[in-house]
């Protein structure tokens, strides 16, 4: 008899109210059904149907009562308003446990404090706000917290294992349980990738392009979710610690652009000879010459620059030739150059978390639909100004798309989402080769001190200028060159040249990719992280 019944104060207060209902409407029926016996007078027939009526007004009251005692926790509405605004030290609300998040390996990146009911805890604190988010009584909800609420709460049914927890939930009504969410995120090189962040502004990002996981995504400057102040919400626009600059922040993408149109020329079989002058490059009359850095470099310290003469598209890519792309993107013609783009993704918008909530998306970048008149645009484009944008994951999946071949998969956070293929973007054999001339601007370009020995690192360094300030600094790469296993794009606001301060991040996260074995035969992560090409 004893585990029949409860044993906290508050479960007995709600079965003693329950039962005081239920004997409350037994009484009236038993009444009810005596009077049924005897002969139906006009009043004794009102009589019977007050006495029905306020028998079945006790038992829907008391029904409805026991939907939000037995099943309150179905009803996130319900619940956040009790966790926000009941005070009592009984509140029920503050016993359910939500769900954890956690990493590829299994570390734990959200969970309840269980020694303080309702409070959050976010081991990775700033280095993983932007993607983990945060859930505050005052502030409300961010991240995947946010777009995967009512999962964590335990409240959906979507799979047999939701389903089963839902179930399991309703009996054990005093303490529901959420669902836990596992990342396809590695907590090692998330924490390396914010550290390397740390003190400027931008935004680094890590990918398997053989699946599209997503093995760290930092942003910079970044915020601790356990100390959320009205600062942080005032709209500062120079800091933006909320905003994720790897989703969100466009970018003209600089030199890291000139692959479109290097992909481009390989896919039509072309790697044209074409002269660079120091002079520069007229795409169309009345308009300024576009010439190579070298040329700017020369006129500060006083002198003079001969040009590169007659070079290829090898060369070009690994000097990081303006003048040779320029031309380039005339040749293909500009037209041909802003269909290239879009089968890259620019202009749409990518889903990396599909949560039972919201999704939360991002864009690839802004590429302006040319017409074959346009040649000073185009040539403007190919080396990545004038109005084209990027985002820091949108030249990543660039680079991931060069890396499988021409398969650009979709970004994926969530572990439980199986790979998905998001577009076609080139020939294997157009990549394969790209990739080899990627390769020499890291062996004798202006990439080499991403040179790391036994890595056979692939990539391309990107300086974009803006109206205000220190260029853009940009760096997108992968290794090994021959089989990419990692790709990363990293970018850093007014950082200068891609060399200078996109590089070294990149060159940070790759050595510690190397020391969790990304690039062994036998890694050592999670199965299934690295994927299967």
């Amino acid at each position: 008899m004893d585990a029949a019944l409860p044993h906290d104060p508050v479960a007995w207060a709600a079965w003693l109210k329950g039962a005081f209902f239920v004997s409350l409407a037994w009484l009236l029926l038993l009444l009810w059904v005596r009077r049924g016996r005897e002969a139906l007078t006009p009043k004794r027939r009102v009589h019977r149907a007050c006495f029905a009526v306020l028998a079945l007004a006790f038992l829907a009251v008391y029904a409805y009562q026991a939907t939000w005692q037995l099943g309150g926790f179905a009803r996130p509405a319900f619940v956040d308003f009790m966790k926000k605004y009941n005070r009592r030290p009984d509140n029920p609300a503050k016993r359910m446990v939500r769900g954890e998040i956690r990493d590829r390996r299994g570390e734990r990146l959200a969970y309840d404090d269980a020694d303080f009911p309702g409070r959050r805890v976010y081991p990775l604190s700033a280095a993983a706000c932007h993607i983990v988010g945060y859930v505050d009584a005052t502030y409300g909800m961010d991240g995947i917290e946010a777009a995967d609420h009512p999962f964590l709460e335990g409240t959906t049914t979507a799979t047999r294992d939701e389903q089963a927890r839902f179930g399991l939930n309703l009996l054990q009504s005093r303490a529901p349980r959420g669902n836990d969410i596992e990342l396809t995120l590695d907590a090692q090189l998330q924490r390396e990738a914010a550290r390397l962040l740390e003190g400027r502004r931008g935004a680094a990002v890590v990918m398997d392009p053989r699946t599209g996981d997503i093995l760290a995504m930092a942003s910079a400057p970044a915020f601790d979710p356990h100390r959320l102040t009205p600062d942080l919400f005032a709209g500062d626009r120079e800091r933006a610690a909320l905003m994720n600059r790897a989703l969100r922040g466009l970018y003209p993408p600089g030199s890291t652009l000139k692959v479109l149109p290097a992909a481009l020329a390989l896919e039509r079989g072309e790697e044209p000879l074409l002269e660079c002058p120091a002079s520069g490059y007229v795409a169309a009359p009345n308009t300024p010459p576009i010439r190579d850095h070298e040329y700017y470099a020369a006129l500060r310290r006083g002198g003079a620059w001969g040009g590169h003469g007659r070079i290829g598209l090898g060369r070009a890519l690994a000097k990081s030739s303006n003048v040779y792309f320029a031309q380039l993107a005339v040749r293909l013609g500009p037209s041909a150059l802003s269909e290239h783009a879009r089968r890259f993704q620019f202009n749409e918008r990518v889903t990396v978390y599909d949560g039972s909530a919201r999704a939360i998306r991002a864009e690839v970048g802004r590429f302006p639909d040319l017409k074959d008149h346009q040649r000073a645009a185009a040539a403007q484009l190919a080396i990545g100004q004038g109005e084209a944008l990027a985002t820091p994951l949108g030249m990543t999946l660039v680079a991931a798309a060069i890396a499988n071949d021409g398969r650009m998969m979709k970004p994926r956070l969530a572990a439980r989402a199986a790979p998905e293929w998001l577009a076609g973007c080139g020939t294997p054999k157009a990549m394969r080769r790209l990739r080899a001339l990627m390769r020499e601007v890291v062996a004798d370009g202006t990439a080499r001190a991403a040179n790391l020995p036994g890595l056979d690192v692939a990539g391309k360094t990107g300086t974009a200028q803006t109206p205000r300030g220190e260029d853009h600094s940009w760096f997108i790469c992968m290794a090994p060159a021959t089989k990419p296993a990692i790709v990363i794009g990293v970018l850093v606001e007014h950082g200068g040249f891609g060399s200078t301060a996109a590089l070294p991040v990149a060159v940070g996260l790759l050595k510690r990719a190397d020391s969790l074995g990304y690039f062994h035969s036998t890694p050592s992560v999670a199965p299934g992280s690295v994927g299967t090409e």
